[in-house]
């Protein structure tokens, strides 16, 4: 591969996170290049090699790369990874929390934490596989729960994604979705977790370099305790059987109604984007993060004058 082609995959790369203006380190630069073949090595040569070229688009500092001009981003990336260290220090009891809720199997950090980039502005974002026919049951209380002692507040209780356990692929393939997956923290169940990003081995159709067995991607900042909790065993008494079933339907069928009447003007794809209410996925994104980022994106690969194949 020639050196522009590389020198292309490593603009893209750090024209995705100039969108949350976050440089990076060579590392991450090669775990998340797109689509190409070439050694760490060699893209470690690139960067060197035109970081201190005047006609580069990038230039690097401290061990940080990033977009020119825009060298305070370094700065606001390291308050950002400081924040990050505080908010961890708070997943670890809202953690314990969420696992002994029924039916929960296994509990995932997303968002701007998971890439350690979190501001005072950032909520904590989860994402939470169940057992399957059991999903609407585990979302319901947990929205009680939050509505009820929490206020309804987001900050620290920001539950906006759920699966069950036999259906963990991602429905949604783009570099969105990859990027979210391939940065997931596990908090609760580490091996479930393994088996979902095993599920979703289709993030490597955007990021040939990245290894979803490797530790340090999904290793969250505390020691993670996968213990079990009896009082949800025996919450779960509760809902078994065909009883359990046909709550979980019932609540199904209450959010969709929900969805379809507060948002009946809505496009049902966008509708469905939003807030996908299915048997095996409960995903709630009102503000639609995912196309504001790939339009902005491609915004940002139009103004670099390459090719948006995402």
């Amino acid at each position: 591969m020639i050196p522009d082609t590389i020198n292309q995959n490593i603009l893209k790369t750090l024209l995705y996170y100039d969108i949350f203006k976050h440089p990076l380190k060579k590392d991450e630069i090669f775990t998340f290049s797109p689509k190409n073949n070439v050694t760490k090595s060699e893209i470690f040569k690139v960067v060197d090699d035109l970081s201190g070229n005047d006609i580069s688009k990038f230039s690097q500092k401290d061990g940080y790369i990033y977009i020119k001009p825009n060298v305070d981003y370094i700065e606001n990336r390291l308050k950002k990874e400081e924040y990050s260290a505080k908010m961890w220090k708070i997943v670890r009891y809202v953690v314990h929390i969420i696992k002994r809720f029924p039916f929960v199997r296994a509990i995932m950090v997303t968002g701007s934490l998971s890439k350690n980039s979190s501001s005072k502005e950032s909520d904590l974002d989860f994402m939470v596989i169940t057992k399957k026919n059991r999903l609407w049951i585990t979302r319901t209380l947990l929205m009680l729960f939050k509505k009820i002692f929490l206020f309804n507040s987001y900050k620290y209780f920001c539950i906006n994604y759920f699966i069950t356990e036999d259906s963990m692929e991602i429905e949604d393939k783009n570099i969105f979705t990859a990027t979210e997956v391939a940065t997931v923290k596990s908090v609760y169940n580490t091996e479930m977790i393994k088996k979902f990003l095993e599920s979703n081995k289709w993030v490597n159709d955007f990021f040939p370099n990245y290894n979803c067995c490797d530790p340090v991607l999904h290793t969250a900042g505390y020691k993670v305790n996968d213990r079990s909790s009896y009082i949800q065993k025996l919450i779960e008494l509760v809902f078994a059987g065909r009883a359990g079933d046909c709550i979980n339907r019932i609540f199904k069928n209450v959010y969709l109604r929900h969805w379809l009447k507060k948002y009946s003007d809505m496009n049902a794809e966008v509708r469905d984007r939003r807030f996908r209410s299915t048997d095996n996925v409960a995903k709630t994104h009102p503000e639609d993060m995912q196309s504001f980022i790939l339009d902005k994106y491609r915004e940002k690969l139009s103004q670099f004058n390459l090719q948006f194949n995402v």
